[in-house]
């Protein structure tokens, strides 16, 4: 695989959304967040309405990573398979599709998602998450290629060609499938120091570098395909009440500083989960608004940055 870093002109910023319903979490019950979601499917349309208010108060477009079912507004069973088209990543994978519309099963289906983004009047980006939150780096090729075929037959009666990816999970694989569909960028794994796995003192120490001397990412060249790896979800840190924030300030005078690119992702559930973070992000992006202004930072959305790449090769 050939690989080089690319450096940019002028420090940048990206924000990209994973934006799921339910489809990321109904492999994973455990963590309560499919729980929340099932209790009050309007409050989640909701927080992407306050999303996309945010975003407009300051201009601020972003990667909206969106599963591809979530292009639909129904869906039928042919006999008793969903997607019968489809290859299985396992045998019963899509088990759970309710096969229903976006009426009786709002948390399966977001063409109206779709639309709401497009219509704003800031210029987003939508960008695909997989047809069904496959994770890529398990699935066979003819899987994630199926996957990604199906997100970019959807997105296009939408008339949006799709550039950008985000894996699901974080969980990259099957590359070559994403040039041959014609995508140009993909987010990265994050740089952040810090994870569960690590024992507890060790991920309190890196926890408190990554506040404090958040890391940056360069665009890297892949056979082709350019991967923007990411700063880290924006997520409350609950033992640092003022770390998010901190994080968020220095990571961006980081980027100025060392002319790189500072790429934050989150989930629009994430504001469900946790009331504050909307008012924090609000806060934030006003900073690089500001910062935007001062003629400092660029703010692109994925696609953007790939585009402009290649233009200065």
């Amino acid at each position: 695989m050939k690989k080089c870093r690319r450096g940019i002109d002028k420090p940048v910023f990206i924000i990209s959304l994973d934006t799921e319903l339910a489809w990321g979490r109904i492999r994973h019950p455990e963590n309560g967040v499919l729980t929340l979601l099932q209790s009050d499917a309007e409050s989640l349309r909701g927080s992407i309405n306050s999303l996309l208010s945010i975003f407009r108060k300051y201009s601020i477009p972003a990667t909206w990573a969106i599963v591809g079912h979530l292009f639909l507004d129904r869906c039928d069973r042919e006999g008793s398979l969903a997607h019968k088209n489809m290859p299985r990543f396992k045998k019963d994978w899509y088990s759970f599709d309710p096969c229903s519309d976006i009426h009786q099963a709002p948390l399966y289906y977001g063409k109206d998602i779709v639309e709401k983004i497009l219509s704003n009047p800031v210029k987003h980006e939508i960008g695909l998450h997989s047809f069904s939150h496959v994770p890529f780096s398990e699935c066979s090729r003819e899987v994630a290629e199926a996957e990604v075929k199906e997100g970019v037959r959807l997105a296009k009666q939408f008339g949006i060609n799709l550039e950008s990816f985000v894996f699901p999970e974080n969980k990259i694989g099957h590359i070559d499938v994403l040039k041959e569909q014609g995508f140009k960028i993909y987010r990265g794994r994050d740089v952040v120091r810090s994870n569960p796995k690590q024992r507890f003192l060790q991920r309190k120490l890196n926890g408190a570098m990554d506040i404090m001397m958040p890391r940056m990412a360069e665009p890297i060249q892949r056979d082709g395909m350019w991967e923007i790896p990411s700063a880290g979800m924006f997520s409350e840190i609950p033992q640092i009440p003022s770390g998010l924030l901190l994080r968020g300030r220095l990571g961006l005078a980081r980027a100025i500083h060392q002319n790189k690119v500072f790429h934050i992702w989150l989930h629009p559930h994430s504001l469900l989960a946790q009331p504050s973070l909307a008012g924090h992000l609000d806060q934030f992006l006003k900073l690089v608004s500001k910062r935007r202004e001062q003629g400092k930072i660029q703010v692109m959305t994925m696609g953007e940055l790939a585009s402009h790449l290649n233009q200065g090769r």
